[in-house]
């Protein structure tokens, strides 16, 4: 059985080094080939033939290749190596990569959807979410530090756009029904987790074939300041799911992922999950094909 193993070139060390992630893969019986994230495209995966795609990194990492993998029959399985790890938390997928490859069963999978936002650039995927107003702001002012310190600092990068914002100039409708018209940041999710490893969607399952919004209005600016202090119970947030989110207008900042970018006045801009999820391995408490 052939394992494509996929992580930045160089990247870690100790139990995350490429040598030591590969002496682990082969003690737990897999024939391993190697792709830098660099060089990880749709054809090269391809031409690899693997029987299992083995990401190691953060969410950058993580959302770069699982949205572009070219036959989604073929499962993937996450070794969690980043600051937040959003995408692999919300799976369930914890522990040291030693432990977290002898817990791995093919058999034992879940399902992870991919979303499309269409706008004036095209079409972009996206694994994690997509972003409008103050948590997108907060993008621009992100840190070199790693672990807690970045999570921290993005924490504190947010409530600093927070109490900059003002209501976001767009009309945002979910399945055709419009989102209030005071808010002062949106996330459209299709996992639990965003950002510096935020819970803003609880109840999202990165399976189940539905968006997760989260939004803030600007009666709830100070109670959103206070919480992202420790960013600890539930979020005050409001929370709606649906299948299709249509924006309209701009002159704000967005994201798509970890990624952000302006968007300009008059834009619409359409976001929905489309084609087959992507199948994660699964962590050992996980019923097969969970999600």
């Amino acid at each position: 059985m052939k394992a494509l193993l996929i992580q930045h070139k160089d990247a870690g060390a100790g139990s995350t080094s490429r040598k030591a992630l590969t002496t682990a893969l082969e003690e737990a019986g897999w024939k391993v080939d190697h792709l830098s994230r660099k060089k990880a495209g749709a054809k090269s995966i391809a031409k690899a033939k693997p029987d299992l795609i083995v990401v190691a990194g953060g969410d950058g990492t993580v959302a770069s290749v699982i949205k572009i993998v070219p036959d989604r029959s073929v499962p993937v399985a996450l070794i969690p190596t980043g600051t937040a790890n959003n995408i692999a938390l919300s799976l369930g997928v914890v522990g040291a990569p030693d432990e977290v490859i002898q817990g791995w069963d093919l058999k034992r999978r879940k399902r992870l959807d991919i979303g499309n936002a269409h706008g004036p650039w095209g079409c972009r995927a996206f694994a994690e979410g997509v972003g409008f107003g103050a948590f997108a702001d907060s993008l621009r002012l992100a840190s070199d530090l790693d672990g807690d310190a970045k999570l921290k600092a993005g924490r504190t990068a947010l409530r600093e756009a927070l109490g900059e914002a003002g209501s976001l100039p767009l009309d945002i409708r979910l399945d055709d029904v419009p989102l209030p018209d005071d808010l002062l940041l949106v996330e459209v999710m299709n996992i639990k987790l965003s950002g510096p490893r935020l819970m803003l969607a609880p109840h999202a399952e990165p399976g189940d074939g539905k968006l997760h919004i989260a939004f803030v209005r600007s009666g709830d600016r100070e109670a959103m300041h206070r919480w992202l202090e420790h960013a600890k119970g539930d979020a005050p947030v409001e929370r709606r799911s649906g299948t299709e989110v249509f924006v309209s207008g701009g002159g704000v900042t967005m994201r798509i992922d970890d990624e952000h970018c302006w968007l300009e006045p008059d834009s619409q801009v359409t976001i929905r999950l489309e084609g087959e999820p992507v199948q994660i391995l699964a962590p050992a408490d996980a019923p097969a094909m969970a999600g």
